[in-house]
């Protein structure tokens, strides 16, 4: 098979960085401005720095992605339009990396040409997203970081443009599907801001904290498979981490070959957290993929020394020199040719020009970013020119050309958006909004499922447990896996038709690459969509989804005014993360039973629970349990209420929803989430 010559893409937190990544050979790079993308603690660029940025990009070929990908709120949408607006005027970035459907639909909307990438905070694990990525206008995939090769292998051949990461650092959550860093500390992953809680300590180790991947010896193979992006992460690390990542794998794609050993040591002493791992690519996962950056790591890291250099670009220069006529200089790098005109010369009194003079002075391109690899002369005898003129022409001559390479490397469109406003009707009364009981990890007693059945409107259990001993199937809702692999799918499927097979017509999805399995169900969009604005609620209603839980990190107020099918979570200890890992090993040893579950601890003495799911993989929930229930006068417009069960005991739970009709205060520690006092939605 031939080998597809993968496009390098390179991070880019800083004009230093973007320049050591465009120097080292990057075929593209991705940053942001200062609001909207995934790293808001990057130097990321102001009005002036990207208009420095787009030149060097454009100048050197490069492909220049800005990042949008965090979730954006309603309040938030017409400045993020506006933000692309300004940079379709002006610059025409070659792409836009995008998580949030409602962005996604307004840009859309306003640009229909603008290509469009999504991030791997979509959470894409499956083929099965593609057709949904297609109806968003998406025309390239970003792929989640927890995919093994067999797994990756599945994109090459789906007709959308893929992207995957081989370097740099790892969530240990599915990426797009933290709320960890929020909840704790009121800093939103899902906008770029996360506290990395999953670097900390908890029961005095460190089970949350990934090494970084490098997949440097697995280079051959993602080019067999026809990946389209090989992508580099790093948008927080220094100029000096991405000069000397981007130049081995340049050299490693180029080449297409595996790593030698003494690259890989190159790449970690720029930056490792006690080595490397390629776990998920290979599927071996464990506690050996979990490292930290000691101060070995860092000691190591300080004495690294790279050099970067700026390349200079081969130009051939021609130039006329005619008695009689003006100055002539032509310049020419690749196809793209410039040309300059100059004063007419004199007759030479004493000392005529030589073609030796002359090809020595324009040679000297000086501080440009060009290097005359050719310089031919065509030149009258007797002739003289003053040096000043010269040097202007050369000048001259050289601004054009690199003006034309960078008119050459924008893409063409018209930058005019389309002014389309969709305008919603709001609401002019509400129904009374039902409960939803959710049972996560396992499915409870018979005494708690009648209890649930005859209170709430829908009952929620894990797909993946098996029937209940007792159920309403008019009211009982499948729950399916937080990630579903290609791998997966078989297995879901049979499940799914077992659920149909009894009677059970809903199921519960937390990601839109799961609708195609769905075919003949009500279909319920769970938190992880981060359904955060009205567009996006509107988006995923029209992709099929019958309801949407608004994310927990936003006060749905507005969305409720105008959407009839949004849910919102009012009880329970909110899943903060799912890890692909199994976190229970990393803190006692792991009995593999369905039951299984641990605890993590933090040094404030805080406990977050954490449950096995589907496949062994685990959700950590939050230490308290959010709590709402004698706020629900305030959340006008639901169509539903959620309750999340997860360690709670069979008294409790009766208990609790028992008091639904008149709630009490709740005794113990629990959180308002995104109702607290802060004026601030995230």
């Amino acid at each position: 098979m031939t080998s597809k010559k993968c496009e390098l893409l390179a991070p880019a937190g800083s004009i230093d960085a973007l320049k050591a990544a465009v120097y080292a050979g990057a075929d593209a790079v991705y940053f942001g401005g200062g609001r909207f993308n995934a790293r808001a603690f990057a130097e990321n660029f102001g009005p002036d720095g990207m208009e420095k940025a787009f030149e060097i990009c454009r100048t050197y070929g490069v492909k220049a992605y800005i990042t949008l990908n965090t979730v954006v709120t309603d309040r938030e949408m017409n400045d993020a339009l506006e933000f692309v607006k300004g940079l379709e005027r002006s610059f025409k970035p070659d792409a836009y990396i995008v998580s949030d459907v409602g962005l996604i639909s307004v840009l859309k909307r306003s640009f229909p040409d603008i290509p469009l990438h999504a991030s791997t905070q979509m959470q894409i694990h499956s083929t099965l997203a593609i057709e949904q990525l297609k109806k968003l206008g998406i025309s390239r995939v970003v792929l989640a970081r927890e995919l093994s090769r067999e797994n990756i292998k599945a994109f090459a051949d789906c007709g959308i443009e893929t992207e995957v990461f081989v370097h740099g650092a790892v969530c240990v959550s599915q990426s797009g599907g933290c709320l960890m860093s929020s909840f704790i500390g009121g800093r939103s992953g899902n906008r770029g801001r996360c506290a990395q809680p999953c670097r900390q300590c908890y029961n005095g180790k460190y089970p949350l904290s990934l090494k970084d991947m490098c997949y440097a010896s697995h280079i051959p193979e993602l080019c067999e498979m026809g990946i389209d992006s090989l992508k580099i992460e790093g948008r927080m690390k220094s100029a000096s981490y991405v000069y000397e990542t981007v130049g081995i794998y340049r050299s490693l794609i180029d080449e297409c070959r595996a790593a030698h050993d003494d690259e890989v040591k190159r790449l970690a002493a720029v930056f490792s957290r006690s080595g490397f791992s390629d776990g998920y690519y290979t599927g071996h996962k464990g506690s050996e993929m979990f490292g930290i950056r000691t101060e070995s790591d860092k000691e190591i890291s300080r004495k690294s020394t790279v050099s970067i250099e700026a390349p200079k670009i081969p130009a051939a220069l021609k130039a006329e020199i005619r008695e009689g006529c003006r100055a002539h200089l032509t310049a020419k790098a690749g196809v793209v040719e410039a040309e300059a005109f100059g004063s007419v010369p004199d007759k030479a009194v004493n000392r005529p020009l030589t073609r030796e003079d002359l090809e020595k002075r324009f040679s000297k391109t000086g501080d440009t970013v060009f290097e005359a690899e050719k310089c031919s002369i065509e030149l009258d005898e007797g002739l003289i020119m003053p040096i000043s003129s010269l040097n202007a022409l050369r000048r001259d001559a050289l601004y054009k050309l690199k003006a034309g390479i960078i008119e050459t490397n924008t893409p063409k469109r018209s930058g005019l958006p389309i002014h389309t406003e969709t305008v919603y009707e709001k609401r002019s009364c509400f129904g009374r909004p039902e409960f939803v009981a959710r049972f996560e990890g396992k499915i409870p007693g018979r005494s708690v499922l009648k209890k649930a059945f005859s209170v709430c409107g829908r009952v929620e259990v894990p797909l993946w447990s098996g029937l209940p001993e007792f159920y309403d199937p008019e009211k009982l809702s499948f729950c399916l896996p937080r990630t579903v692999f290609d791998s997966d799918t078989d297995d879901i499927k049979r499940l799914i038709k077992t659920a149909y097979d009894a009677g059970i017509r809903s199921l519960t999805v937390p990601n839109i690459g799961m609708l195609p399995l769905c075919e003949g169900f009500t279909v319920h969009g769970d938190f992880t969509l981060n359904a955060a604005s009205l567009e996006s609620a509107d988006a995923y209603k029209r992709l099929g989804f019958d309801s949407v839980v608004i994310s927990p990190e936003v006060r749905p107020d507005s969305v409720f005014k105008y959407f009839e099918n949004g849910e919102y979570i009012v009880y329970g200890k909110t899943p903060l993360m799912h890890t692909e890992n199994c976190i229970i090993s990393n803190i006692r040893g792991c009995r593999k039973e369905a039951s299984c579950k641990a605890c993590l601890v933090d040094k404030t003495g805080a406990s977050f629970t954490v449950l096995r799911e589907y496949r062994h993989r685990n959700v950590v929930y939050n230490s308290v349990p959010t709590y709402l229930l004698d706020r629900l006068d305030e959340i006008k417009g639901a169509s539903a209420f959620l309750l999340i069960f997860t360690d709670e005991n069979q008294n409790d739970i009766i208990n609790l929803l028992d008091s639904l009709k008149s709630p009490k205060p709740f005794e113990g520690s629990f959180t308002r989430a995104a109702y607290r006092k802060s004026k601030e939605v995230f």
